[in-house]
C-alpha cells in the first residue's frame, strides 16, 4: 500500500533506512518540489479525513479514566463538522485574511475548529492558561475578529478570562464556545451553530494556498515580556508534515495520544494535526492533558486499551513515566521509536524509558519559528546522548559567531560552540510585528535561534543551552543541563532546573531547584552529595539546592527559569541587605531573556543608608535603582 498525499509525499508501510547524514544527503538529491506537489496544509487535512471515512479519528475519555465511557468521532464525522465550521466562519462575514482566536484545551471540537479555521480564515490558537490581560494583548495585536473558547467548565477559568479580555477590546469580536466531550453544549456552541450549514462541501470559493501563504498565527512561549506572534506558512506546515512522516516513518495505522496543547507548535503539528492529515487515530485522555495525574497514573493502560503506537511526552513528562514503569500492562503495540523535544533529555532518563518501553527515544530540536523540529535522531542509526540528532532533510543548519546587530562573523569549526542558525523550508514568515524580525529573521533566510550549540563530525547537533540560560561563573560557562542531568538520576527527584544566582566575586554561582516525586523525602544535603558525585565539572556543582512543592513550568513542561532566576536573585539580595539600618523592600523584575533589574525602596533613610545600599548592590552585576520614601 502506498497512499499518495500530494501535499506531503507518500505515506508508506515501509520507509528506506535513515541512519546517517549520508542518508539525509541522498534524500536531498531529489528536489523537495518533486516530492511535494501541493502546498496547502488544509487540503492535506481533508485528504487524511477522506482516506477512510469510517476509521476512528478521535477517541475521548473523561479526565484520565481509562476504563470509563469513550466518546468517538469517525474521520467522516470530523470532516463534516470541520467543513460546517468553515462555512459558519465565512457566513459570519469573515474573509480568508481575518483572524479567529481559538482558546481551548484539547477537546474533540477543537480539531473541527482548527481544520475549519485553516480552510476559511487565519486561525490563531492561544494558550488557554493566560490571564485576561495577556489574552486581550494578543487578541488586540492580532486584530482578532472572532473568538472560539472553552465554555464554562469546572476546573477552568478560560471562559471568564476570555469574556474579560473581549470586554476590554475597543472592537469586541463575536464569541463561540466549545464543550468538553462529556458536557452538554453551552450557549453559542460552535458545533451547534455550525450544524445549520453544509458539511459536504465548502459554500464559498477558496483559492488553493501557495507555499508562502500565511496559514495561521502561533505565539511564542512568552515567559519574558510579551509573547511574539509568529506567521506560520502553509509551506512550512506541509513541509513539517512531510518531514515528520519521513523522520518517524508514520503509517495510516498509527494511534497516538493527544495530550499536548494545540497552541504549541509541536502539539499543533507533529503531535496533533499531522496525525489527522495521515488518517491516524488520536486519543484525547483528558481535557487537562498530561497535567492530569489520573491520566499519567493510567498512562500504560491507555497504550494497552487503545493500541497506542507512539509514546508521547516532553522530557519532563517522560522523566515521571520512567520512574513509574508498566507492570502488567501489555504495551506491545508501541513502535520501536518515538520522538521528544523541548530540552535535551538526561541520558539516565532516556535509557530508562528505552528499557521499560522497548522503544528508542529520538531527540529532536526545533522552535515555533522553524515550524517545529529541524533536527531529529536518525530512527535507524545511532542515538547520541546529550545530542539532538542530525538535521532533517532540506533543513539548513549553521553554527556561527555573531557580532553586533546579528552580523555573522564566521562559521564555527566542528565541535566549536556558537549561535545556532536555522534555514530551509520550515522557516516561518517572520513575526506579525515586523520590527521584531530585525536580528532574528536574517536577509539570507536564516533564523537566529538564540541557542548555543555545536555540530560534530557526523552532523549531530549538541545544544549547550539558551544563550540567556548559561551560568557564567568567573568567565567559566556552565551548562545547566550538567546539573539537571545529575539530579534527575536521583530516585527522589521528579524535575530539576539549574540557574545562576548573583555573586559579588564570581558574577554568578550555580544553584538548583527540584521537585520531588509524591511521597518522597530527602534532604538538600543528600541531594548536593548525590549531584556532586555525578557532575564532571567541579565549578558546575551547585552551591545550593532548593526543594519546591511545584517547580514552575510552562504550558509544555519546560521549567520557567526566568521565575527561578528572579527568586535566586531575591534570596541573595535579601540576605545581603540585612546589614542596612533602615526599613527597606526589594522588587526583582525580568527585563527580557535572563536580564534582571533590582528596585530597592528605602524608608526613612539617611544619606548614609543610601550609600550603604549602593555599596551592597554595586558589588553585583545586576542593574538596580534605589528610591527613598
Amino acid at each position: 500500500m502506498n497512499q499518495h498525499l500530494p501535499g506531503a509525499g507518500a505515506l508508506k508501510d515501509h520507509y528506506d533506512p535513515l541512519r546517517t547524514l549520508a542518508d539525509v544527503e541522498a534524500i536531498e538529491q531529489v528536489p523537495l518540489e518533486q516530492r511535494i506537489s501541493r502546498w496547502d496544509f488544509a487540503l492535506n487535512l481533508l485528504d487524511g479525513c477522506r482516506d477512510d471515512p469510517s476509521r476512528i479519528a478521535l477517541h475521548a475519555t473523561h479526565n484520565g479514566h481509562v476504563d470509563g465511557e469513550v466518546r468517538s468521532w469517525t474521520f467522516g464525522e470530523l470532516e463534516h463538522r470541520a467543513i460546517q465550521c468553515a462555512n459558519l466562519l465565512r457566513a459570519s462575514g469573515l474573509g480568508a485574511g481575518d483572524v479567529v482566536a481559538v482558546v481551548s484545551p484539547t477537546v474533540p471540537g477543537l480539531f473541527a475548529a482548527m481544520i475549519g479555521g485553516l480552510l476559511a480564515v487565519r486561525v490563531f490558537p492561544i494558550n488557554w492558561m493566560l490571564d485576561a490581560h495577556a489574552l486581550a494583548d494578543l487578541m488586540q495585536r492580532a486584530q482578532v475578529k472572532l473568538v472560539i473558547a472553552l465554555a464554562p467548565t469546572q476546573g477552568f477559568s478560560v471562559w471568564e478570562n476570555v469574556q474579560a479580555a473581549v470586554a476590554s477590546l475597543p472592537s469586541q469580536p463575536k464569541l463561540f464556545t466549545l464543550h468538553e466531550a462529556f458536557n452538554d453544549p453551552a450557549k453559542d456552541d460552535l458545533l451547534v451553530a455550525a450544524s445549520q450549514y453544509p458539511g459536504e462541501r465548502l459554500a464559498f470559493e477558496r483559492e488553493t494556498a501557495k507555499r508562502d501563504s500565511i496559514a495561521c498565527y502561533v505565539h511564542s512561549g512568552g515567559t519574558t515580556g510579551h509573547p511574539k506572534i509568529v506567521k506560520i506558512l502553509h509551506g512550512g506546515m506541509v513541509f513539517r508534515h512531510w518531514a515528520a512522516n519521513n523522520g518517524l516513518a508514520f503509517t495510516r495505522r498509527d494511534v497516538v495520544l493527544s495530550d499536548t496543547p494545540l497552541f504549541h507548535i509541536g502539539g499543533l503539528l507533529v503531535r496533533g494535526l499531522v496525525n489527522t492529515a495521515n488518517g491516524n487515530t488520536a486519543v484525547i485522555p483528558s481535557i487537562f492533558g498530561a497535567r492530569d495525574k489520573t491520566y499519567i497514573a493510567n498512562y500504560w493502560r491507555y497504550i494497552e486499551r487503545f493500541g497506542v503506537t507512539q509514546v508521547s511526552g516532553v522530557p519532563t513528562t517522560l522523566s515521571v513515566l520512567a520512574k513509574n514503569p508498566p507492570t502488567t500492562e501489555n504495551i506491545s503495540s508501541l513502535r520501536p521509536y518515538f520522538a521528544t523535544g523541548s530540552t535535551a533529555m538526561a541520558p539516565a532518563v532516556q535509557d530508562r524509558v528505552a528499557e521499560v518501553t522497548g522503544a528508542q527515544v529520538l531527540q529532536s530540536y526545533g522552535m515555533t519559528e522553524s515550524t517545529s523540529h529541524c533536527t531529529l535522531d536518525p530512527r535507524d542509526g545511532e542515538v547520541r546522548r546529550r545530542c539532538s540528532g542530525i538535521r532533517v532533510p532540506y533543513v539548513k543548519l549553521r553554527i556561527v559567531k555573531l557580532g553586533e546587530g546579528a552580523t555573522i562573523l564566521r562559521d564555527c569549526d566542528v565541535d566549536e560552540i556558537g549561535m545556532v542558525l536555522v534555514g530551509g523550508p520550515g522557516v516561518a514568515g517572520g513575526y506579525l510585528d515586523a520590527s521584531q524580525d530585525k536580528g532574528a529573521f536574517l536577509p539570507n533566510g536564516f533564523f537566529v535561534s538564540g541557542d548555543l550549540g555545536s555540530i560534530d563530525a557526523q552532523g549531530y547537533l549538541r545544544i549547550s543551552g539558551r544563550q540567556k540560560d548559561l551560568i557564567i561563573r568567573g568567565g567559566h560557562n556552565i551548562e545547566p543541563g550538567l546539573i539537571e542531568e545529575a539530579l534527575l538520576q536521583s530516585p527522589y527527584v521528579a524535575l530539576a532546573a539549574a540557574v545562576g544566582k548573583p555573586d559579588a566575586h564570581a558574577g554568578e554561582l550555580p544553584i538548583a531547584y527540584v521537585e520531588l516525586h509524591p511521597g518522597m523525602q530527602v534532604s538538600t544535603e543528600e541531594l548536593l552529595t548525590f549531584a556532586s558525585e555525578r557532575i564532571p565539572e567541579r565549578p558546575a556543582v551547585p552551591k545550593e539546592i532548593f526543594i519546591l512543592d511545584k517547580l514552575p513550568l510552562t504550558s509544555v513542561g519546560k521549567p520557567m527559569k526566568h521565575v527561578l532566576q528572579m527568586d535566586a536573585a531575591k534570596r541573595v539580595f535579601e540576605g545581603a541587605l540585612q546589614a542596612l539600618n533602615c526599613p527597606w523592600s526589594i522588587d526583582i523584575t525580568n527585563t527580557g531573556g535572563s536580564g534582571l533589574h533590582t528596585h530597592l525602596q528605602l524608608d526613612k533613610a539617611s544619606e548614609a543608608d543610601r550609600q550603604a545600599a549602593e555599596k551592597i548592590l554595586s558589588a553585583y552585576s545586576v542593574p538596580y535603582d534605589i528610591s527613598i520614601d
